[in-house]
C-alpha cells in the first residue's frame, strides 16, 4: 500500500539509532540525560528521522526532497507527486500513545500520508506504522488549549494502516478471544456440575431399586423419606447451579456486546532493530 518498505524503515532505524547515540553522548558529556524528557528528545530526532528516511527512499527514487519547513511536507517523493509527513512518538507514562496531527495542515491539504515512528523510551525498540490519505475526519476535533494538534481516533486511522514494523494488537479482538475462552470453561464446568448432581440421583434410585428388587425387603417408610429428602436437595442443588450458570452467561454475553460495539482500541507492541537487512 505505502511507497515505503520494511527494510526502508529498518536502514532508517539502524542510522537514527546510531545518531542517537551519539547525540546521548554528547548530553552525558555535558552533564545531562537526553532521556529525563522524551518529549523534547522527540523534537530533536524528529529532523534525524526525515532525513535518514529520505536518504534511504532516495535510494529507490529518483527525486526525493526531505523540507519539512512551514507549508512543505516532511518529505515529498516526486516519482510519485507524494507527500508524507513523519512523526516521532514515544509511549507515554500511562502506556497510551497519542498519534497527533498539525490540524490547520490536515485542513489545508484535505489528504496526506503519514508515517509514525513510535520509539521505546530508551530508542531500542520501535513500531512504525504508514497511513494513507488521512483526512480530518480521522481525527478527533480541535480543543482549546491542544495548540492547535489534533489526535487521531485510532479506530477510524487504522483502517487505512499498514504496518511497517513491530505490530498491532485491536483490543477488541483479544478481550473477544479472552470472553470466547471464558464461555467455553463456563460451559463445561456446569457440564460437569450437572452430571455429578445426576450421578448422585441415580446412584440413589439404584439403591431404591436394588433394596426394592435385590433382596425383596420393602424400603421402610424412613428410608424411603431420608431418600425423598435427598433428591429434593439434589433438585435444589441444581436448581441453584441452573441460576448460578445463567447469571454468569448473561455477564459474559453483556461483556461481548460491549465489546462488539466498541469503536476499535489499538496497542503497539514495539520490535527490536536488526543489523541484518532482510530481517
Amino acid at each position: 500500500m505505502s511507497y515505503i518498505t520494511r527494510e526502508d524503515v529498518r536502514s532508517t532505524l539502524v542510522n537514527m539509532q546510531s545518531f542517537y547515540r551519539e547525540l546521548k553522548e554528547v548530553f552525558q558529556r555535558s552533564g545531562m540525560n537526553i532521556e529525563d524528557n522524551l518529549g523534547r528528545r522527540n523534537i530533536l530526532m524528529s529532523q534525524v528521522q526525515e532525513e535518514f528516511l529520505a536518504r534511504t527512499l532516495s535510494s529507490r527514487y529518483e527525486d526525493v526532497i526531505a523540507d519539512g519547513s512551514p507549508g512543505k511536507a516532511d518529505i515529498f517523493i516526486a516519482d510519485h507527486d507524494r507527500e508524507i509527513e513523519c512523526k516521532l512518538t514515544t509511549v507515554n507514562k500511562s502506556g497510551s500513545i497519542s498519534l497527533q496531527s498539525d490540524y490547520e495542515t490536515l485542513k489545508q491539504k484535505g489528504s496526506l500520508d503519514y508515517i509514525y515512528f513510535i520509539a521505546s523510551p530508551d530508542f531500542e525498540s520501535f513500531a512504525v506504522v504508514y497511513f494513507q490519505g488521512l483526512t480530518v475526519e480521522d481525527f478527533r476535533p480541535l480543543s482549546n488549549g491542544s495548540r492547535g494538534k489534533v489526535a487521531m481516533k485510532k479506530h477510524a486511522g487504522m483502517e487505512k494502516a499498514e504496518i511497517l514494523w513491530g505490530a498491532a494488537q485491536k483490543k477488541n479482538d483479544l478481550e473477544l478471544e479472552k470472553l470466547h475462552v471464558l464461555f467455553e470453561e463456563e460451559t463445561e464446568r456446569h457440564r460437569v456440575n450437572m452430571h455429578r448432581v445426576n450421578d448422585l440421583k441415580n446412584e440413589i434410585t439404584q439403591k431404591i431399586s436394588t433394596r426394592k428388587h435385590g433382596s425383596g425387603r420393602e424400603m421402610s417408610k424412613r428410608d424411603l423419606m431420608s431418600a425423598s429428602q435427598q433428591f429434593e436437595k439434589l433438585f435444589e442443588r441444581q436448581e441453584r447451579e441452573r441460576n448460578r450458570h445463567s447469571k454468569k452467561v448473561r455477564g459474559l454475553l453483556d461483556r461481548k456486546t460491549y465489546w462488539l460495539s466498541q469503536p476499535g482500541k489499538y496497542s503497539f507492541l514495539l520490535e527490536k532493530v536488526s543489523q541484518t537487512p532482510g530481517k
